[in-house]
């Protein structure tokens, strides 16, 4: 009895969950055909904005009040987004982003009035604006202020779609705020999301550059990482604090590494000593300066490079062989002949120069296919 009661509870759970994805499958397409219905209404109101540019006239008043009321809710603003998307075909691009430039004033009720809403309104809002703010020319502009704002958000998505219209408004000032106020308020951003957004910055990256670097000993070692890594990818004039950092002991570990890299990116005289010194350390602990230092020594040719490289094949640690065989091919000497050199009763020098050669042969295949 107990079990045909248990089966029937059973049946009857199984019952209203079918009952209720139905119900939500229904509800999900009829939020869909509204929104089609939303799009295609504000669509038409664009177009007839649109008509008059082409004719030489401006945006009228009427219809940025009526966008002022109507895109202050989020539903609205997402049909306006997909309309500007995607209905509109190539050949009016034009005049699209003529109307875009001249509601951009909008953009600043709009700003302040999402700042005051959820994180996820918020967040979508930041993301529209990473696609529609055209970049300005002013260095100081209301939006991107607000914006700034915005990295006071809990929700992560808020803060990285904020950045992201930054990045695209061109403003180096208003990037740099953002980073000092995110690294101030402790808002974690893994540092790779905000080196690689640093990267796609529509503005001069040796402004931003700059201005970050001026501020570097004030961030935390996270954001010290990333900006260090941003820098690396963009620019070669900060040589001498690279330097400076890597030889410093009392840095982060990390900090050095990045510097490490950098010499690996750019040559830098100086550097030579220092990349030898810790590649040739072998100290297990250390593994990771040498490992990083193998990889950067590919930019330094000569004989004290080579012998230093080849002698690190017979480390114990897989990376630090690894780089150390990477770097000996970049630097021009054959593998075949290495293995024949270096391999000898050292079975993981000898693995390590196959895989290298295998490495080798598998990309020359690929290029011939």
């Amino acid at each position: 009895m107990k079990s045909e009661l248990l089966l029937f509870g059973y049946g009857i759970v199984c019952l209203c969950m079918l009952v209720f994805n139905v119900f939500y499958n229904i509800a999900l397409k009829q939020n869909d055909r509204r929104m089609v219905r939303k799009t295609l209404w504000i669509r038409e109101k664009i177009s007839g904005q649109m008509a008059r540019i082409a004719a030489g006239g401006k945006v009228e008043e009427a219809h940025m009040a009526y966008l002022k009321h109507y895109l202050s809710h989020v539903g609205n603003l997402i049909a306006f987004d997909h309309a500007l998307e995607e209905y509109f075909p190539s050949d009016e691009k034009q005049i699209l982003d003529d109307y875009r430039r001249q509601i951009q004033p909008l953009f600043i009720h709009l700003a302040l009035v999402y700042r005051k809403r959820s994180n996820m309104q918020a967040a979508y809002f930041a993301h529209f604006l990473s696609k529609h703010n055209q970049k300005q020319q002013m260095s100081l502009d209301r939006v991107q202020d607000i914006l700034v704002e915005y990295m006071k958000k809990e929700s992560l998505y808020c803060r990285v779609n904020a950045l992201q219209a930054l990045y695209n408004s061109g403003s180096a000032e208003s990037v740099a705020k953002a980073v000092t106020l995110l690294d101030k308020e402790g808002c974690y951003i893994h540092e790779k999301i905000l080196t690689d957004g640093l990267l796609t910055f529509t503005g001069s990256h040796e402004k931003l550059a700059g201005l970050l670097w001026e501020r570097l000993l004030a961030f935390t070692n996270k954001t010290q990482i990333s900006v260090l890594n941003y820098i690396r990818y963009e620019t070669e004039d900060y040589c001498e604090g690279m330097f400076s950092i890597m030889t410093d002991m009392k840095k982060d570990k990390e900090l050095r590494l990045s510097a490490i890299r950098y010499f690996g990116r750019y040559f830098y005289a100086p550097a030579k000593e220092a990349l030898s010194s810790f590649a040739a350390d072998k100290n297990p602990l250390n593994w990771e300066y040498a490992a990083v230092s193998a990889s950067s020594l590919s930019k330094y040719p000569g004989e004290e490079v080579t012998e230093i490289l080849t002698n690190m094949m017979h480390s114990p640690n897989w990376y630090v062989r690894y780089n150390a065989a990477v770097s000996l091919g970049v630097l021009g000497l054959d593998y075949r002949i290495l293995a024949q050199t270096i391999g000898g009763e050292d079975r993981y020098a000898r693995e390590m120069l196959l895989y290298q050669m295998d490495e080798q042969y598998m990309k020359k295949e690929k290029a011939l296919a």
